[in-house]
């Protein structure tokens, strides 16, 4: 009997005219793990809460251990066997003090004190929060308040994790840990539907759901999803280990990895250059930069700040509740700048200071100590004019409906310009531009509810309410969280058409792959910056970046160079991985022989 039944279930929001779920079915068996994907506003987020009884089913059905989740009567027990995580961990937090958060659930099953201690404990301990256990809910960064609510759903040890994009705000060792303690679970018995926008995570279920424009569109391998050619069309994307492999096999058709690791794709490399002929390279030689781990010896040093420079932090400062028991050092002497016209990343775990910093951009906090300086101003300076200021230096920040706030998203992206004394035909032009940039079409959602909106379209609804105001800094709090492919490869692109047109952008991010984009990265630790320069420089140097993780592409090239299968590590993306594979196999003949085999090597 499957775990999960979903039999032509239809849902619609109220006041929308189109169903967000039409006729969808499909059914769970118990210890399967399921990954959903689609595109922003597919319906994914909304086949969940169904599934929790939190998204009214207006016809069709669903059952979860046979239970019905829209009998009220049923309710109760089809959630203390149901681990929910929520795309915006806000939504979820009960609680002011991080344990008593986590306690919620098993306090409300009735469990005996002892055990709601011992699952408490366990369950902050697979999160990476046991350090704070006694701070205050709301003082955690998101990525740590995601993590809580990840906790809150394991406390109650359930049959049923629905994970909603859980991982989207943790960063990259933590998202490998927390999918590895999923994977344990899912051994044991548990049974996972998780919703996410990453294919690497997709890759990791047995089976995925495809929705599009709520209906389901595929259902199997994810082998088999990621050779369909309608992959662009869901706003879906290959991962790095399965295209770089894909654009080797071209030339060489027996290339196959074992796995999607980069460990994998360096031992199919070497097996197939033994088989060919390939003539080693030399490995290059030289310890790393002493000062910067991260950073190759030859690498060229790190330009210093300059007088036209759009964002400058020396030696900042910062401390959350500072003078009480709760004190945190968000910034502790925290240096970087982004140039005019410059595109910098800001990466690091999750909690080392990566908002904080871009909030002093905006002058939204000030140093303790330390300066600032934003668009060739002191925001701390007498008589700064703030306002000015901060339109011509716009946030985006990282929780978007903590920042959308009017009925209908038109008004909300003019709010901005209307408030610096914009109206009619140019505030309507202005909107709709901003609007259009972000793939939200004006005559579509302008008079759509802000409360309507997928998860990714609040984000870029947000991004249009910053682009309204035609700042000349932007500075984008995880601009790509929560992003289907499609819609972060356009957001990506939006950033590269900002930075041609002369504005300079500063974005933070879990996503080392987008980071790659950029001019300059930043890597922050502890509210200190540890590593800096290109993103060649920062993911290809002898050792990772400081507490995080290489893309998968730069990974797999640095394994290469170690190999001794090439001169030195160039690649950051599956494209430039894929041409590196190819130069150590030598380029194929006509008819797609490879030249050692056509020349009679063995």
């Amino acid at each position: 009997m499957p775990f999960v039944d979903v039999r032509g279930l239809f849902h619609r929001y109220p006041g929308s005219p189109v169903h967000s779920l039409s006729d969808v079915s499909f059914q769970v068996e118990p210890g399967e793990y399921l990954a959903v994907l689609g595109a922003n506003g597919s319906g994914k987020s909304t086949l969940v809460r169904c599934l929790d009884g939190l998204a009214e089913i207006e016809s069709g059905s669903a059952r979860v251990g046979g239970l019905d989740p829209m009998n009220a009567d049923e309710l109760a027990e089809l959630r203390a066997r149901t681990g929910l995580v929520f795309q915006s961990p806000a939504d979820q937090l009960v609680a002011s003090v991080v344990e008593e958060d986590c306690a919620f659930g098993p306090e409300n099953l009735g469990l005996p004190r002892e055990e709601i201690a011992r699952r408490v404990a366990s369950a902050l301990e697979a999160a990476g929060l046991s350090a704070e256990r006694s701070r205050p809910a709301w003082a955690l960064s998101a990525g740590q308040q995601q993590r809580l609510a990840v906790a809150g759903a394991l406390a109650l040890e359930p049959e049923l994790l629905l994970l909603d994009e859980a991982t989207a705000m943790i960063d990259p060792p933590g998202r490998t840990g927390f999918l590895d303690l999923i994977e344990r679970l899912n051994s044991g018995g548990t049974t996972v539907i998780h919703v996410t926008h990453s294919m690497e995570e997709a890759l990791r279920a047995r089976r995925v759901l495809v929705l599009s424009g709520g209906r389901l569109s595929f259902d199997g391998a994810p082998a088999e999803l990621f050779e369909r050619p309608e992959l662009e069309a869901w706003s879906l994307s290959r991962p790095a280990s399965l295209e770089a492999a894909r654009r080797v096999r071209v030339a060489f058709p027996d290339f196959r990895p074992a796995g999607s690791a980069p460990a994998d794709f360096r031992d199919e490399l070497a097996r197939l250059a033994r088989i060919f002929g390939a003539a080693p390279a030399v490995p290059r030689a030289g310890p790393s930069n002493p000062s910067n781990p991260s950073i190759p010896s030859d690498a060229a040093p790190v330009d210093p700040p300059r007088d036209d420079d759009a964002l400058v932090l020396d030696k900042v400062v910062h401390e959350y509740l500072g003078g009480t028991e709760l004190a945190k050092l968000a910034l502790d002497g925290a240096s970087l700048r982004a140039g005019k016209g410059e595109l910098v990343a800001l990466v690091g775990a999750t909690g080392s200071g990566k908002s904080s910093a871009l909030q002093h951009g905006n002058a939204l906090l000030a140093p303790s100590s330390g300066s600032v300086r934003v668009l060739g101003l002191d925001p701390a300076a007498k008589g700064a004019d703030l306002k000015a200021l901060r339109s011509r230096a716009a946030l985006a920040v990282q929780r978007p409906e903590t920042a959308l706030f009017e009925t209908c998203v038109g008004d909300d992206v003019a709010f901005g310009p209307r408030n610096h004394g914009l109206r009619g035909k140019p505030l309507v032009e202005r909107v709709r531009s901003a609007m259009e940039r972000v793939k939200l079409p004006y005559a579509e959602f302008r008079d759509r509810p802000v409360r309507a909106l997928s998860g990714g379209e609040k984000r870029r609804a947000a991004m249009a309410g910053v682009l309204a105001l035609e700042p000349e800094l932007l500075l984008l709090d995880e601009p790509c969280a929560g992003l289907d492919p499609g819609g972060r490869e356009s957001a990506l692109a939006l950033q590269a058409a900002l930075k041609a047109d002369g504005r300079t952008v500063a974005v933070s991010t879990h996503s080392m792959e987008d980071a790659t984009r950029a001019d300059r990265v930043y890597v922050l630790e502890k509210g200190r910056v540890v590593a800096e320069g290109s993103p060649a420089e920062v993911f290809l140097g002898t050792e990772p970046p400081p507490g995080l993780e290489r893309p998968w592409a730069a990974e797999a090239s640095v394994l290469l160079w170690r190999a001794g299968l090439t001169s030195a590590p160039g690649a950051l993306d599956a494209a430039a991985l894929a041409d590196e594979a190819l130069a150590v196999l030598g380029a194929p003949r006509p008819g797609g022989v490879p030249r050692a085999a056509a020349e009679g090597s063995p």
